[in-house]
C-alpha cells in the first residue's frame, strides 16, 4: 500500500474516532490508544510495522507523552488544594469586592479576577464554574445581563494559553520545546495573549455599553469569605511554588509536588478530594490523542494536511486561519486533546513556506481555540448556561441564542488580533 494511501487512511481513521468518541460518549484518549494500535498494524517503524509482535508496540508506547502528563498532574493536584480549602475563593471574591457597589466595574473586576487564577494556573473547570457560579450570583442581585457577566469571565480565562502552568501552556511548551528547542510561555505567548484578552473584554464591555452601569449598595453576595490559616499557608504555598519554578527554575513538576506534599502534611485540604479532583479523564483526553497523533504523523497524515493547509494560506492569511481554525475545532472538541494536538505539528512547515513566525501561528491557534469557551455546545460554556438557567427571570433559550452569537464575535476579533500582529 503506497505512503499515499497509508496517510489518507490514517487522517480518515482519525477523524472517524472523534466522531465516534464524541457520538458514543466514550474517552477519546482511551478510544485513540486502542486505534493507534490497531493503525501502528499498517503503518512502518525501524523496518517493522509499530504494532507488530517483533517491536513490542514499543515505537507507539514510546508516543506517550510523558512531559504533558507529569506537568498537567503536579499543578493539578497543588491547585486543587486551593480549591478544596477555599484559597481561591477568598481570593476571587476579594477582587470582586474591590468594586464597592459600582457596577460598572463589576464587569471589569470579574474580567481581571479571572485573568488572576488563570494567570497562576488555577484555569480548570473548578475554578472556571466557581467564577461563573459567583457571576451569575452578582448579576442576579445587581441586575446586570447574565451574558455579560459570563462573557466578563470567560474571556478573561484566554490568558492561560499563556501561562506556563496552565495545562494549554504546558501543551505548547512541550510541543515548542520539541519541534523548536526553547518555551513558548510565558516569554512570548504571556504577554500577547494577556493583550488579547484584554481588548476582546473591552469589545465585550463597549457592545454592552458596561460604562452605563449605575452604583448600587454593597449586597451579600460580595461577601468575602474569611482567610483561615489553611487558606493562608495554602496561599504562601503558592507563592513559593512561582518563586521555585518560574523565578529559580526548578523543574515545573518537582516544585508542584514539594510544595503539595508539604501543604497536605499540614491538612491544608482533604487528599482525597484533592487527589480525585485530579483532571484524569482530561490527561487521559490529551496522552491518548497525542498517541494517535504520532501513528498518524507517521503514517503521513499530518503531512498531507499540511499540504493541503499550505494552499490556502499566505504570510498574511496564515495567522488569522490558524485562529478561526482553533476557534471552530473548539467548539466541537477538545483544545487540549483534538484542537492543539492535530494543529500544531502542521505549523513548523507551514511556517516555513509563508516565512511567519511559528510562535506567532501557535499563540494565534491557541488563543482562538481558547476564545470561543463562551459557545454553549462547548463543555465549559454549556456549564455556565447551567448555571445561568438556575434562575427563572432568565430565558435559558435566549441565553443560548445571545452565548452562541457573541462566540462569534469573539472568533472574528480573535482572528483581527492575529491578522494585525498582536500574536506576534
Amino acid at each position: 500500500m503506497g505512503d499515499y494511501i497509508i496517510g489518507l487512511i490514517s487522517l480518515i481513521v482519525f477523524i472517524i474516532t472523534i466522531f465516534v468518541g464524541i457520538k458514543r460518549e466514550v474517552n477519546l484518549g482511551i478510544l485513540a490508544i486502542a486505534v493507534g494500535f490497531l493503525l501502528g498494524l499498517f503503518v512502518q517503524a525501524d523496518g517493522s510495522a509499530m504494532s507488530s509482535a517483533v517491536l513490542k508496540g514499543i515505537p507507539i508506547i514510546s508516543l506517550f507523552p510523558f512531559d504533558i502528563f507529569w506537568l498537567t498532574l503536579s499543578v493539578s493536584l497543588l491547585l486543587n488544594i486551593g480549591t478544596v480549602n477555599g484559597a481561591f475563593d477568598f481570593v476571587i471574591k476579594k477582587l470582586v469586592h474591590l468594586a464597592r457597589g459600582r457596577r460598572a466595574l463589576i464587569p471589569v473586576f470579574i474580567f481581571f479576577a479571572m485573568f488572576a487564577a488563570c494567570s497562576i494556573g488555577a484555569g480548570s473547570t473548578g475554578i472556571v464554574v466557581l467564577l461563573c457560579t459567583i457571576a451569575a450570583t452578582i448579576a442576579k442581585d445587581q441586575d446586570i445581563d447574565p451574558v455579560f457577566m459570563l462573557l466578563s469571565a470567560l474571556s478573561g480565562s484566554a490568558v492561560a494559553t499563556g501561562s506556563p502552568v496552565a495545562i494549554i501552556g504546558i501543551i505548547c511548551n512541550s510541543y515548542s520545546e520539541n519541534l523548536w528547542g526553547v518555551p513558548i510561555a510565558p516569554s512570548y505567548m504571556f504577554p500577547r495573549c494577556a493583550v488579547m484578552a484584554i481588548l476582546s473584554f473591552a469589545v465585550i464591555y463597549i457592545l454592552y455599553k458596561g460604562w452605563k452601569l449605575e452604583k448600587w449598595p454593597v449586597t451579600k453576595a460580595e461577601e468575602i469569605p474569611k482567610l483561615g490559616r489553611k487558606q493562608l499557608i495554602t496561599l504562601i504555598g503558592m507563592l513559593v511554588f512561582i518563586v521555585l519554578a518560574l523565578v529559580w527554575g526548578f523543574d515545573m513538576g518537582l516544585a508542584a509536588f514539594l510544595v503539595a506534599a508539604v501543604l497536605l502534611l499540614l491538612r491544608c485540604a482533604d487528599e482525597k478530594r484533592v487527589i480525585a479532583d485530579v483532571p484524569w479523564s482530561s490527561i487521559l483526553l490529551i496522552s491518548g490523542m497525542c498517541m494517535l497523533i504520532g501513528v498518524v504523523q507517521a503514517a503521513g497524515g499530518i503531512d498531507l494536511l499540511t499540504n493541503a493547509l499550505s494552499k490556502m494560506m499566505n504570510q498574511y492569511t496564515v495567522k488569522p486561519l490558524y485562529s478561526i481554525i482553533g476557534s471552530l475545532l473548539s467548539m466541537v472538541s477538545s483544545i487540549t486533546g483534538v484542537v492543539l494536538p492535530t494543529m500544531i505539528p502542521t505549523i513548523p512547515e507551514i511556517a516555513a513556506q509563508t516565512g511567519v513566525n511559528p510562535f506567532s501561528l501557535v499563540t494565534a491557534l491557541a488563543f482562538g481555540a481558547n476564545v470561543t469557551v463562551a459557545s454553549p455546545v462547548s463543555s465549559l460554556g454549556a456549564i455556565a448556561l447551567g448555571i445561568m438557567s438556575t434562575n427563572p427571570k432568565w430565558d435559558s433559550s435566549k441565553l443560548f441564542k445571545k452565548m452562541f452569537v457573541y462566540t462569534f464575535i469573539l472568533m472574528g476579533v480573535s482572528a483581527l488580533w492575529a491578522a494585525i500582529g498582536i500574536a506576534g
